[in-house]
C-alpha cells in the first residue's frame, strides 16, 4: 500500500488530526482527554499520512524547540512503514527549519526501534498514564532522510 504525507496546520487540519489522537490515545490507550489536546497544537508543525484513498491515517507534530508529539498511527495500518514516515516527515521539518537535533519520549517497547534509526536514550524511564516511556534524542546529522517534499 502507498501512503502520502503531507505538512499540515492545526487551523485547516485540526479535525482529521484530532480523529486521529482520540481514537489512538483517549479511546485505545485511555489517555484522559484533557491532556491530548494542548496549547502547543496551534503553533507546532503537523504531518498527516494518508492512505491510497486520501483518508488521514496517521499523524504527529514538530514543535519548535525540536520535540517531536503526538505520533499516532490508526490500528488497521499500524505498521513500522506508516510510524517511519511519519518519523521520517518530521525529522525532514526539523531539518528544513534549521534544528540540529530532536527529542520525543517513547513507549519502552518501542525504543529499539528507534535505536536503530540513530535516536539514543537521553534520560531515565518514567511513566505516563500508566505507560512505561524513554526519552530519546537524534543529532538530524545522523539520521539519514531521502529528500522529500511535503504538500
Amino acid at each position: 500500500m502507498n501512503y502520502k504525507a503531507d505538512k499540515v496546520s492545526w487551523r485547516k487540519s485540526s479535525k482529521e488530526i484530532r480523529a486521529i489522537r482520540e481514537q489512538v490515545f483517549i479511546y485505545e490507550y485511555q489517555f484522559p482527554l484533557e491532556s491530548e489536546f494542548d496549547h502547543h497544537d496551534t503553533h507546532c508543525q503537523h504531518v498527516l499520512v494518508r492512505d491510497e484513498q486520501g483518508v488521514a491515517i496517521a499523524t504527529g507534530r514538530l514543535c519548535d524547540d525540536g520535540k517531536i508529539s503526538r505520533v499516532a498511527v490508526l490500528m488497521k495500518h499500524r505498521n513500522i512503514k506508516v510510524r517511519r514516515q511519519v518519523i521520517k516527515e518530521l525529522l525532514q521539518l526539523a531539518k528544513t527549519k534549521g534544528l540540529k537535533k530532536v527529542y520525543f519520549d517513547s513507549r519502552l517497547d518501542e525504543v529499539d526501534k528507534y535505536k536503530e534509526q540513530g535516536f539514543v536514550p537521553t534520560g531515565t524511564v518514567y511513566m505516563d498514564a500508566g505507560i512505561a516511556k524513554q526519552p530519546l534524542m537524534c543529532a538530524l546529522e545522523l539520521f539519514k532522510i531521502a529528500p522529500t517534499v511535503l504538500h
